[in-house]
């Protein structure tokens, strides 16, 4: 192995880490209201520069007041937007069949299964909840960044292949028209940040997959 080869390696791993650390972050603003440990990480100098490498500027929103009070006013916009009724369930069946538990959560919980993980029985949220789509999304890119890590450069190719495949077959086809009704939905400034971080990221993840030919292909197939 040559050096530069050594150093190719070194920059996939890094990148499907950094990836990787995106997804889970988002992945949290999504499972659940935000908590006092959660918002310490939110504040971090790192997560404030990586979130404006992303377009996106949360400094005077997680600043600008107590963080009991603002607290307080997260969790009522979570539970507005995402568990009373009125609000935008971030689950792909409800956005694809109008109700919860359709044939895109087998088809989610199947991949997952795949990948092996098993969702547990007793889980209060489905298997196509945008958290743990989110979720899924870094536990892949981590398994890519091991392979890399490993020197198994085919190996690492398998794993970018399911990624490229899940957002393709699952994210793509709803995600980008419910983070825009999060927008119009969204009454606090944070989750309005929120909405259009996951859509700057997302935006980048999808052309640096070429969703479009993926799917050209498989309909070209079929």
């Amino acid at each position: 192995m040559t050096n530069n080869d050594r150093i190719d390696e070194l920059d996939n791993t890094s990148i499907a880490k950094s990836r990787a650390g995106i997804y889970r972050l988002l992945s949290m603003m999504y499972l659940k209201e935000v908590s006092e440990e959660f918002l310490k990480t939110l504040k971090s100098e790192e997560i404030i520069d990586a979130f404006n490498e992303l377009g996106v500027d949360f400094s005077k929103i997680l600043f600008d007041k107590s963080e009991d009070k603002l607290l307080d006013e997260l969790a009522t916009e979570y539970a507005a937007l995402f568990i009373v009724p009125g609000g935008i369930p971030p689950y792909e069946s409800v956005r694809l069949k109008g109700m919860l538990c359709q044939e895109p959560e087998w088809q989610v919980r199947d991949f997952y299964k795949r990948c092996g993980l098993t969702v547990k029985e007793d889980t209060k949220i489905f298997s196509d909840h945008l958290g743990m789509e989110l979720e899924f999304m870094a536990y892949l890119a981590d398994k890519e960044a091991d392979a890399w890590k490993s020197n198994g450069e085919k190996t690492a190719g398998q794993w970018s292949s399911m990624q490229k495949e899940f957002f393709a077959s699952h994210l793509d086809k709803w995600v980008f028209s419910f983070l825009k009704d999060m927008d119009k939905c969204a009454f606090h400034p944070f989750y309005k940040e929120v909405s259009k971080l996951t859509r700057s990221f997302l935006d980048v993840e999808k052309e640096d997959f070429g969703v479009k030919q993926i799917l050209d292909m498989k309909q070209g197939i079929c």
